[in-house]
């Protein structure tokens, strides 16, 4: 978009974190204990964090400060039950002194509920494959919603299924670690997709009983990303087809519709129906695929454009690629049109130097969406801190705060300022 712009009045903008990336301070999950073990980039450590679990209110002033309306935040299985059984009412009354900071700030908030971490204790019983997962997630997500259901109207039970699945028991990037296991990520899909699902009835039900009925949101944060054969190769094609289907649209139809496709099962185990109240997609980049001859690759390599200039790459090397946001949102509004949540979109940007344009891109990608009639309504930037990211340690520079790790100092980066602006106005002018 080469003109300037503005995003309706009652569209909202903010930014997301997760507990472990940026809390600090907790021993009890599994990725304190995945740390302990080397297992993170650069002998890092979860323990770190950002320290935001001690400097919570003056963080929500910041994000006051910055002009935030929305805010997309995880609660820590592993503070609110460290053992199994065992609540801990003071991380219950710490996170409902967060809640209740954002809500006098003005700033919504969306709460996950698991978002790549659980307690050690879960993770030792098998994790996602125990034989009582579901029902031991189940147990969470009722105590959560009981204790915060006055707080908080709006929960995401699950981030980014696909990624979790394949980072756990493919590439073996997070606990437990296991490579190529495709077995387990087609198991632990299912048994997310069912989490997913009898958490959607029973918040619920829980706030109806509550008297909060017509008030409750409930959806999940589905990662998805452009897919592209590189050429016209039929296994390049093949491939593409074959990993789009695995990674994006089986968690797609069973999150949204309930459905259970193979090779993970058949059905409506739930019942048929919508089991979202919004869409939360997070959406950072294309993904081309080169044919491979080897099945174990399902027959296609995905990798960045081999034409993509640096200046159009992040820090991770990923193709910066805003139009593919468009795509994303076209392919789940055409189908269901439910009301669609950006709930992460972000870049890793040490110097700063794209993350101001990055954003109005996807903005102005967002605008043409809305005059296009997709009903988009929520942008969260991720991320508001520098953060843990996850197996690449504390490397990528994601916030559009600074975090200074020798001493956590914040320093707010001159993107956002301007995303602050663009948050207060709604406007984005081209030629500030």
């Amino acid at each position: 978009m080469s003109k300037d712009f503005e995003l309706p009045k009652d569209f909202l903008l903010g930014s997301a974190t997760a507990a472990t990336q940026i809390e600090g301070g907790d021993i009890h999950n599994n990725w304190y204990h995945w740390s302990l073990a080397g297992k993170v980039g650069n002998g890092e450590s979860s323990f770190t964090g950002a320290d935001h679990y001690a400097r919570y209110v003056a963080d929500v002033k910041l994000l006051s400060k910055l002009n935030q309306e929305c805010y997309r935040m995880s609660i820590e299985w592993s503070r609110i039950e460290p053992s199994e059984g065992e609540w801990s009412m003071e991380a219950v009354a710490h996170y409902r002194d967060e809640f209740r900071l954002l809500l006098e700030a003005g700033i919504k908030p969306l709460v996950t509920l698991h978002h790549f971490s659980c307690p050690e204790w879960f993770q030792k019983k098998g994790g996602w494959l125990g034989k009582d997962a579901v029902k031991e997630f189940l147990s969470f997500v009722e105590f959560s919603v009981k204790q915060f259901g006055d707080l908080v109207s709006e929960w995401c039970t699950i981030n980014e299924p696909n990624v979790f699945a394949n980072d756990s028991y493919v590439d073996g990037k997070y606990p437990p670690g296991s490579h190529g296991d495709i077995p387990a990520y087609l198991k632990v899909t299912r048994r997310l997709i069912l989490s997913h699902l009898k958490s959607y009835k029973l918040i619920h039900k829980i706030r109806t009983e509550s008297g909060f009925a017509g008030q409750t949101k409930v959806g999940f944060a589905h990662h998805l990303a452009v897919f592209a054969p590189l050429t016209s190769h039929p296994l390049a094609r093949l491939g593409c087809f074959l990993s789009d289907f695995l990674f994006h649209e089986i968690q797609t139809k069973g999150f949204i519709e309930g459905k259970l496709s193979f090779p993970i099962g058949f059905g409506y185990p739930e019942g048929k129906g919508i089991f979202c109240d919004f869409i939360g997609i997070n959406y950072y980049s294309r993904h081309l695929f080169k044919a491979s001859y080897n099945p174990g690759n399902l027959f296609a390599v995905p990798m960045v454009d081999p034409n993509c200039p640096d200046s159009h790459k992040n820090d991770l090397g990923w193709e910066i690629y805003p139009e593919g946001l468009s795509i994303v949102c076209h392919r789940i509004w055409d189908q269901y049109k439910l009301p669609i949540y950006v709930t992460e979109n972000g870049i890793p940007d040490e110097k700063d130097e794209k993350r101001e344009q990055f954003i109005i891109d996807h903005l102005a990608t967002i605008c043409r969406l809305l005059d296009e009639g997709v009903s988009v309504e929520r942008y969260y930037y991720w991320s508001f801190l520098d953060n843990l990211e996850w197996n690449d340690g504390y490397g990528p520079r994601f916030g559009l705060v600074e975090v200074d790790y020798s001493n956590m100092d914040r320093r707010v980066r001159k993107s956002a300022l301007r995303y602050a602006e663009i948050c207060k106005t709604k406007r984005v002018s081209l030629s500030l």
